[in-house]
């Protein structure tokens, strides 16, 4: 896959997949802003990419979301490709959430990329792009512990996919990846936390049947191929991405 001389944008690209991502376009010729939280994380990413432009926009406000799209833009002079990938990934028990947690992953994990494929749209038309959200295999079936409300934002955000998918039909193709568990930090953490990391990522290989995790690049592969010329026929599509664990869901 050949992305010379594209225009990416890569939301929550400083780590993990999103990094994983960005630095694969990069690889593959495209221009990609790369954006973080921070422009602490944002330039250290860049630096280990060794290309690209960085913006730092938090994107739970709106006005944070619309930052990032017009600085993106003043940049690559356009848009091909947004991918909206970041994400929180945060536990909470169904009982005890409060209506705080709930809303902040709510404007983070749905809002976000709502509104930021809204801003882009315009962009987006003029170059015949598309987008490329990263839901989850939870997006697609229920986990027990703590996690009802990283469920439900992925579902939302499947979902969201397709009607986006049929509603720019034509104009801008809206794809979804949904991986399984993959070996970032949003796994690693919790592993160091149990203090058994081995034990941790035994049990999770154990869960998947292809008996291991993925990687960060593994994913990436699936996200540029969403995003390519490949693809140009695929729209509403949910690429799921998980070593066969929501196979039997």
């Amino acid at each position: 896959m050949s992305f010379e001389g594209k225009r990416i944008v890569v939301t929550g690209s400083t780590r993990g997949i999103g990094l994983a991502t960005a630095r694969l376009f990069v690889e593959q010729g495209a221009e990609v802003v790369v954006h973080g939280r921070s422009e602490a994380s944002v330039n250290a990413a860049l630096a280990e990419i060794g290309g690209g432009h960085g913006v730092a926009a938090e994107l739970d406000t709106l006005e944070g979301c619309k930052t990032l799209i017009d600085r993106s833009l003043e940049l690559l002079s356009g848009l091909d490709v947004l991918v909206n990938n970041a994400a929180l990934g945060d536990a909470s028990e169904f009982g005890s959430t409060t209506p705080e947690f709930w809303q902040t992953m709510m404007d983070v994990n749905v809002r976000a990329p709502f509104f930021l494929t809204q801003e882009a749209l315009p962009a987006l038309r003029d170059s015949g792009g598309n987008v490329v959200m990263v839901s989850s295999v939870s997006g697609l079936m229920g986990h027990p512990d703590g996690v009802s409300v990283y469920c439900t934002s992925k579902g939302a955000l499947i979902n969201m996919t397709k009607v986006l998918a049929l509603e720019l039909a034509g104009q801008v193709r809206v794809n979804c990846l949904a991986p399984g568990p993959i070996d970032t930090d949003m796994h690693r953490i919790p592993a160091r936390e149990t203090g058994d990391e081995a034990g941790y990522f035994t049990d999770i290989s154990g869960w998947v049947p292809m008996g291991r995790i993925g990687t960060a690049g593994e994913m990436a592969q699936g996200i540029l191929y969403l995003a390519s010329d490949a693809a140009s026929f695929t729209t509403g599509a949910i690429l799921s991405l998980d070593g066969g664990s929501g196979a039997g869901h």
